[in-house]
């Protein structure tokens, strides 16, 4: 049987680095293929190579369905049936629903070349409903949608000529879906598989790569270590697999042993949070669970500043934090590393140094003039100490891995030297390697006295983290656990029947 897709000898040299190395790659029809390895294994390349962003080395060849794909040529690889779902996603946040899906179909128009809206958002509204989704506005820019609606759309837009699809590209699909839509997602994949749609799934979450996929291959540090059946596989082989070592999971931290209150939360209501007293201890490290809607994506933005409080008060240390003031938040010793780092974290024209730097350059500023010498002193030692990945810390962040991306993140953050540092979805699509190095720097934080709390989907990282996980339902504490009482099955049972009692 011929392979859907078949790629031969797919190297790509970067300035400084070498981003793939004579990698071979084969799809068989109605496979569902998953892509693993770490953040900078060579995935994201991989898959920009075949949407013709990047341009191969010479000597790559290609074939889909035996026909030569010209490798590097997006029009190619559309004619012959590649599409694809970026882990950007590639929307565009000033357009609507209907905008985004028309980009790459156009519309279809009447006499004059009139457009048929009324037909264009019927047929938006169709194809999201053919995903499972619905009840959100086709009309409404995709700026204002939540990430999950967003995912939805570019799904939508990738499948929106799937009789002539023969791959479907998926790079990170789920990272921002809640389980409700992750699951409609599956369906997705199960139904184009049966219609003999090869699917090419590129995740960090192991739990989909077993649960969706019938091989799978691993990219590290550039290089194919293979292509294996999932079936001979189990979670710690596949792990192996990808960082080439075994990783020891370590608990929690023990928690804090003191009555020291670092911060105290009264009243706050703001967003999709109606009401929420908490407190936080010193060296304390506090989860906060829940389903989307249910207020946990509100409630860091709403003590840092990032959204305005209807009522409430937060105070760090007895400080007294502002409203909708993010340097008012800083100046009483928060920190914050946000979920969308490209959006709200990272700042793309600038250097790592820059990056890393910007929040607090004063302690580098003398008579209004910086010292270079100090600020890059200061950001080597950083990379140094939080094993940062880069050719240089001149290098634009944008040309790191997500991991490393992350990592300067934290830097930023903990370079502040913050009373109370607040992680939302800290480790979201990032792999497994890099997350285990991120949470023992969110250990290492505590232990040293900072207080931290964790919005997070992941359950398991809720687990592995926090000494207090809050869960959220309806813009409200739900329940909180502690202890022995932190497991995974009760936290994702708790907010699964918070969520049926709402609705």
């Amino acid at each position: 049987m011929t392979d859907v897709l078949r790629i031969e000898h797919l190297s790509k040299t970067f300035p400084g680095q070498k981003a793939l190395n004579d990698v071979d790659l084969s799809v068989a029809p109605g496979e569902v293929h998953a892509l693993v390895g770490q953040n900078g294994s060579g995935k994201s390349t991989l898959i920009k190579i075949l949407a013709g962003y990047h341009q191969p080395d010479d000597g790559a060849t290609a074939t889909v369905g035996g026909d030569p794909l010209t490798l590097g040529d997006g029009q190619a690889a559309t004619d012959l049936g590649l599409r694809f779902v970026h882990q950007d996603l590639g929307l565009v946040g000033s357009l609507d629903t209907v905008e985004n899906l028309a980009l790459t179909t156009g519309f279809r128009t009447g006499f004059a070349g009139r457009i048929h809206w009324a037909d264009e958002r019927r047929s938006a509204v169709e194809a999201l409903e053919a995903l499972g989704i619905t009840g959100f506005d086709v009309r409404a820019p995709i700026s204002s949608l939540s990430p999950s609606q967003r995912t939805a759309v570019a799904i939508a837009r990738a499948l929106s000529n799937s009789e002539g699809c023969k791959l479907l590209i998926l790079d990170e699909p789920t990272a921002t879906l809640p389980d409700d839509d992750v699951k409609r997602l599956f369906d997705v994949i199960h139904r184009l598989k049966a219609r003999g749609v090869a699917i090419l799934y590129v995740s960090h979450h192991l739990d989909e790569v077993f649960e969706l996929c019938d091989r799978v291959t691993v990219l590290r540090d550039a290089c194919k270590i293979g292509t294996v059946d999932v079936r001979e596989l189990n979670h710690q082989s596949l792990i192996e697999l990808i960082v080439g070592h075994r990783i020891e999971h370590a608990t929690s931290t023990a928690g804090s042993d003191t009555d020291d209150v670092v911060l105290s939360v009264r009243g706050l209501q703001g967003a999709s949070v109606k009401a929420m007293d908490f407190d936080v201890m010193r060296g304390e490290i506090v989860g906060i669970a829940g389903i989307t809607g249910s207020g946990r994506e509100h409630v860091l933005g709403l003590l840092m500043g990032q959204q305005p409080r209807e009522s409430g008060t937060v105070t760090v240390e007895g400080r007294s934090v502002p409203n909708y003031r993010p340097r008012g938040a800083m100046d009483a010793g928060m920190a914050f590393v946000p979920a969308d780092r490209s959006v709200r974290g990272a700042i793309a024209p600038l250097s790592v140094r820059e990056n890393m730097t910007v929040t607090g350059l004063e302690r580098h500023t003398t008579r209004g003039r910086i010292s270079r010498k100090g600020e890059v002193a200061e950001a080597a030692s950083w990379v140094e100490r939080l094993s940062i990945r880069l050719p240089s810390i001149e290098s634009l962040i944008g040309l790191l891995s997500g991991g490393n991306q992350q990592k300067v993140m934290l830097a930023k953050a903990l370079r502040l030297e913050p009373k109370l540092l607040l992680l939302d979805e800290p480790t979201q699509g990032i792999d497994v390697g890099a997350k285990d190095q991120i949470h023992r720097l969110v250990d290492d934080a505590a232990a040293a006295g900072v207080s931290t709390l964790v919005a997070s989907t992941d359950t398991d990282e809720l687990v592995r983290l926090c000494h207090r996980v809050i869960v959220m339902s309806e813009g409200r504490i739900a329940t909180i656990f502690t202890g022995t009482d932190i497991v995974a099955p009760r936290i994702e049972h708790t907010q699964l029947q918070s969520s049926r009692s709402t609705s």
